[in-house]
Parts: structure tokens; C-alpha cells; sequence
């Protein structure tokens, strides 16, 4: 009978020579070993070929594309030759810690609910830093809707997943792709990440560029899908103030706080038609986003504190009393600050 391996490792390729070689050892070198690498050449045209084929390791299983068919395609084809019960994204310039896939296959063993897991990363060459990401379902989730919080080749993922739900990767999408596809399996699965930093994500001047090149258009697209899901179809200019929201880069305008009250009480509206999201959970979450607004507005008189009397999902009563307290003393100081340097510009 033959050895099955439990996870199937999937990386593409396309003129990686220069880091090909430590991405490839990093998960040869794994502490964990009941798995299969899968590498899809993707019609490179530099020495990436050979030096995948230079490695004679029985786990390694070479797939080669005729023509360049980018990335989703690759990887589509990568997923549907693997026999592992879990496919691990790899890319073919990041290094793999030791511990990666041990402690990312006993994760999701023992937690049969998640579908999609990833890690927290040290991000290493252009401007190094820390990947650091929520591990907690709902979170994951929510922060969907404005940003991707996932890192995409630090992924785990269930294989019948993406079989029974048809969850491959949309190959329209030459950039964003993973996150697209979140977008659609958020209704199937529970999703994590682990804190523990198990990827070094390589991070050079080059990818940052392509990253950012015409993406907007793939983002707003993905974000208009997942509003769909709570029932809310969500404009550009919406979207944006949305980010501002999450990222609290408010702008100081006098009708921003309006705004902000009349979005986020049309999200949980929409949610409890639809039910999308547990409401005990997802409102405190959205009302505490409302609490930021209020709290960090600046030049809007009572504006924020007659607002935030007036947004009222499920909430903790003394909370809502103590920012109603904070509001007043702060809207307090600021206008006897106005009144004091009105007086001393008269004087």
C-alpha cells in the first residue's frame, strides 16, 4: 500500500533562480516529514528548472508548465495532483522555519473547525519588520473586509475544502488571488493563524512595486463580495471611508463623523437582516470602530458626543456611560481652549 503523506507542499515558480535554493532546503530541512513538495515550474526561462532538478529527494514531484500561466493556475494545478490531507503555500523566495509544518499540521488537527490557517512572519531584506496577525476567527473575518489577514504563503489549508466547495483559485486574478478566494470561503470554514513566526517573507524594493501595481481595481472588487455576504452592497467611496475607519486615518471634516455613523449603522442593520455574523460578537466590534470616530475627532464641537448618543447596538451599559463621560469632558476642554484663545487673540 502506498505511504500517503499527510500535507502536500505547493510552490510555483517563474525566474526564481536567485533564492530558489534556500526556499527549497528551508522545507527539505523541515523537522516535520510526512509530506510531499510539490514545485510548479512556470516556463521559467532563467536556471530555475535545473536547479529544481538538481535535488534528488523522492518528496519533491516537478510539474512543468509549457508556457507561463502565472500563479493561480500554477498553484490550481499543483492542488489537484497533491495527495496530502493539507496543501502549504510556499513561494519560491521566502524561507520556511524548522518547526514550520510540524506545528502547523498538529494545529490543524486539533482544530478540525479551521479551514485556513496561517502564521505570523519576520519580514527580512527591504525594510524588515514583523508580520504579526489575529489569531481568533471572528477577527480574521472581520478585518477581511478592509484588509487581507492572511499572509499568503504562510497558508495551511484543508484540501476537501477546497474540493467540495470549489474554492480553487480564480486565475482572472493575476494579483490578489488568495484574497479572492477568502472572500468566498469565508462561508464555508472557520479561519486562524498561529502566533508563533514560522515564515521569513522576503520583502525587496521589486515586490513591493509589483504588489502595488494595479491593484486597486482586484481589492475594491473583493471587498464589494465579501459586504454582499451581510446583506450590504457598498460603494467606492464607501469602501474608503470604511478603511479610513479600521485604519483610524480620519480626516477632520465636519460631516466625518456623520458619515461614520451612518455607514456603521447601516452594516449592523444589514447584518441582523442577514445574520451573517454572530451579532453579540460583531457589534461591540463595530461600535468600538464608532468609539475611535468619536473619541479622535477634533473641530466638531458636540458633534461626535450627539452621535454617539445616538448609535446604539448591543453593548456593555458602562462602557457606554464612561465614553459618554470622556466625550463630555473632552468636548468641554476643547471649547473653554476656544474660548480662551478667542479671548486672548481679542485682548
Amino acid at each position: 500500500m502506498e505511504n500517503k503523506p499527510l500535507c502536500s507542499v505547493v510552490m510555483s515558480v517563474y525566474n526564481g533562480e536567485e533564492y530558489l535554493k534556500e526556499a527549497i532546503d528551508s522545507i527539505l530541512r523541515q523537522s516535520y516529514a510526512n509530506f510531499e513538495f510539490i514545485i510548479i515550474d512556470d516556463a521559467s526561462t532563467d536556471g530555475s528548472l535545473e536547479i529544481i532538478q538538481s535535488y534528488n529527494d523522492p518528496r519533491i514531484i516537478i510539474l512543468q508548465n509549457n508556457e507561463n500561466l502565472f500563479l493561480a493556475a500554477s498553484l490550481n494545478k499543483g492542488i489537484k495532483s497533491a495527495k496530502g490531507k493539507y496543501l502549504v503555500r510556499m513561494d519560491a523566495d521566502d524561507i520556511s522555519m524548522p518547526e514550520r509544518l510540524w506545528k502547523q499540521v498538529n494545529y490543524m488537527e486539533e482544530n478540525p473547525s479551521i479551514g485556513i490557517s496561517g502564521t505570523c512572519t519576520e519580514v527580512f531584506g527591504y525594510k524588515p519588520s514583523h508580520g504579526k496577525f489575529n489569531t481568533q476567527n471572528h477577527i480574521i473575518k472581520y478585518k477581511l473586509f478592509h484588509e487581507c489577514h492572511f499572509l499568503h504563503p504562510s497558508l495551511i489549508i484543508r484540501k476537501d475544502l477546497i474540493t467540495k466547495h470549489n474554492l480553487f483559485y480564480d486565475e482572472n486574478f493575476r494579483k490578489n488571488q488568495d484574497y479572492e478566494l477568502y472572500s468566498r470561503a469565508i462561508k464555508f470554514t472557520q479561519f486562524g493563524n498561529l502566533p508563533d513566526y514560522l515564515l521569513k517573507y522576503r520583502q525587496t524594493k521589486e515586490n513591493i512595486k509589483r504588489e502595488s501595481h494595479n491593484q486597486k481595481e482586484n481589492i475594491l472588487a473583493i471587498q464589494k463580495k465579501l459586504f454582499l455576504n451581510i446583506g450590504y452592497k457598498i460603494s467606492d467611496k464607501e469602501i474608503e471611508l470604511y478603511k479610513s475607519i479600521n485604519y483610524q486615518s480620519y480626516t477632520q471634516t465636519s460631516n466625518y463623523v456623520a458619515e461614520s455613523y451612518s455607514l456603521l449603522n447601516n452594516i449592523i442593520a444589514s447584518n441582523r437582516k442577514t445574520f451573517f455574523f454572530n451579532s453579540n460578537d460583531f457589534e461591540p466590534y463595530i461600535y468600538g470602530l464608532f468609539e475611535n470616530v468619536c473619541r479622535n475627532s477634533k473641530g466638531s464641537g458636540f458633534t461626535p458626543f450627539k452621535y454617539y448618543l445616538k448609535f446604539n447596538p448591543s453593548q456593555n451599559y458602562f462602557r457606554k456611560v464612561k465614553i459618554i463621560l470622556i466625550l463630555f469632558v473632552k468636548n468641554s476642554l476643547d471649547f473653554f481652549l476656544f474660548q480662551k484663545n478667542n479671548n486672548a487673540n481679542f485682548n
